[in-house]
């Protein structure tokens, strides 16, 4: 199902509010969602109920545009969010499935995937654990008759289970935790502070320098300390 994938989300990056109200579309990932909507993209504000395929059942979400002040925030990019409440049946599940992660939040490694599906509007939502090799829970032909797509007859196709290796770089939490309290949840950079908006505290955190180049993720590394004196910050 790779040339249907959408998005991936990481449990310990999202936290508890993945589990009580969902989480965030990224902006890059909003058009390759919208190509999937019935209605198309969502218009500033919008709401709309979509479903996710969740240990094959079928559960309904939220598709929000966050209705943000544009004359406040004429530069701010959209804002979509997957909604839902905590008494909802999704959410439950989702707590249930990660239920380790929804204790402690400690857990690396867990994370799941959003697939787009043959029918619009409803999308598959695949949790991963643990470990390096999985096999989804639902076959791709068990995918197609919850569906109720037409069943292969050409005898000369046919569908191939695979198991894929993936290689996880594990980061420390508690640098980016220590950065955002030392700038009091502002940009590093330009100082501004995202939360204000929505009152409260919100920042994330990024490589000054790519962690492709410096391969080094400490906060006082040389290379930080190479852009502060060329006056970057």
């Amino acid at each position: 199902m790779s040339e249907n994938f959408l998005l991936k989300k990481d449990i310990k990056d999202i936290r508890i509010s993945f589990f009580e109200r969902g989480f965030a579309i990224p902006v890059d990932k909003q058009e390759k969602l919208s190509a999937h909507l019935s209605c198309g993209r969502l218009a500033h504000g919008e709401k709309r109920t979509i479903k996710f395929i969740l240990d094959g059942k079928y559960f309904d979400a939220t598709l929000r545009s966050v209705g943000f002040n544009r004359k406040k925030f004429p530069n701010h990019s959209e804002m979509w969010q997957i909604n839902w409440k905590i008494d909802d049946a999704i959410s439950k599940k989702v707590t249930e499935i990660f239920s380790k992660s929804y204790l402690d939040c400690s857990e690396d490694g867990e994370y799941f995937v959003i697939y787009s599906t043959a029918k619009q509007d409803i999308f598959y939502f695949e949790p991963i654990f643990n470990r390096e090799i999985f096999i989804p829970k639902i076959s791709e032909l068990a995918l197609e008759n919850l569906l109720e797509l037409p069943i292969l007859t050409d005898e000369a196709e046919k569908l191939i289970a695979k198991s894929n290796l993936m290689k996880i770089r594990k980061m420390t939490l508690s640098l980016g935790e220590d950065l955002k309290k030392n700038y009091k949840f502002r940009c590093q950079i330009c100082g501004c502070s995202v939360g204000e908006f929505y009152g409260v505290n919100l920042a994330e955190c990024h490589h000054i320098t790519p962690f492709s180049e410096s391969l080094n993720s400490q906060a006082k590394c040389n290379i930080v300390e190479k852009y502060t004196s060329a006056g970057v910050l």
